[in-house]
């Protein structure tokens, strides 16, 4: 009898140091990053200038920790992913709208380019807690877009010799030059349901950051989200053959609605 009931205090003693707990909480950041290639592609000569939209995220995530240590996440956020950027190219292959002819070819010159990709994210992580107001995560997620875009325009500046130096070759590097200027009629416009709708609404990642509860009910937490599939999906006729993966961190506010 006496062995029972110390096997008893044992086994309570055991669950109790496991200390398990389930808590619920809100979210809401700012994100920072860009869609963009793996490396530096040699048709990339240089980014000009770089803005990032208005990029959000709202959502509530659950962690069920099994012991004090070691734990999963998971949750639904809605958020905003977009920037618009400024970058040079050397015989690039592009489709231009100048005017209303649609012209394809190796494109040299500046591009200046607008997205957004918004929707809903679902991650799933495995979460550690060294202390009681750390906590680190890693795991994938999957996204699905509810709105994309892609558009912007190409340009060049008036050279010395009085021609733009932006230009296109029409088919191939060997084909009639196209010079493209900066305004409204010489431009060379990408835009529509020729680019948008090669966008993928499926995309998948990993996302890994931490969270540091700096008071009983609020906190803080920075996430960095890569995507490993490329925005642009692989169907034919896309005019986008550079793969394109979104890099974002995040940084907000965490607030406890169960604990």
């Amino acid at each position: 009898m006496k062995t029972r009931i110390l096997s008893l205090i044992f086994l309570a003693t055991a669950m109790s140091g496991m200390a398990q707990t389930f808590d619920i909480v809100a979210r809401a950041g700012y994100s920072v990053g860009g869609t963009m290639p793996m490396g530096f592609p040699k048709e990339m000569r240089g980014m000009n200038s770089y803005a990032p939209k208005f990029n959000f995220r709202v959502g509530a995530d659950a962690t069920y920790m099994w012991n004090k240590h070691w734990g999963i996440l998971s949750g639904l956020r809605f958020e905003q992913k977009g920037f618009k950027t400024d970058i040079s190219l050397r015989q690039f292959d592009v489709i231009l709208r100048q005017g209303v002819e649609e012209i394809t070819g190796p494109y040299t010159g500046n591009v200046v380019v607008n997205i957004r990709q918004i929707g809903f994210t679902l991650p799933l992580q495995a979460v550690w807690q060294p202390n009681e107001v750390l906590r680190l995560k890693a795991g994938p997620y999957i996204s699905v877009l509810t709105g994309r875009s892609f558009h912007g325009y190409a340009y060049g500046h008036t050279g010395s010799d009085g021609k733009s130096t932006a230009y296109l070759r029409r088919g191939e590097v060997r084909g009639d030059l196209v010079y493209v200027g900066n305004d409204e009629t010489t431009r060379g416009y990408f835009n529509g349901d020729s680019f948008d709708n090669y966008l993928r609404r499926f995309q998948w990642g990993l996302d890994l950051g931490v969270d540091w509860t700096f008071a009983r009910k609020w906190g803080a937490f920075a996430d960095l989200s890569y995507g490993l599939n490329s925005a642009f999906n692989s169907s034919e006729g896309n005019p986008v053959t550079m793969g394109l993966y979104p890099l974002y961190g995040t940084f907000g506010l965490v607030y406890k609605l169960k604990h």
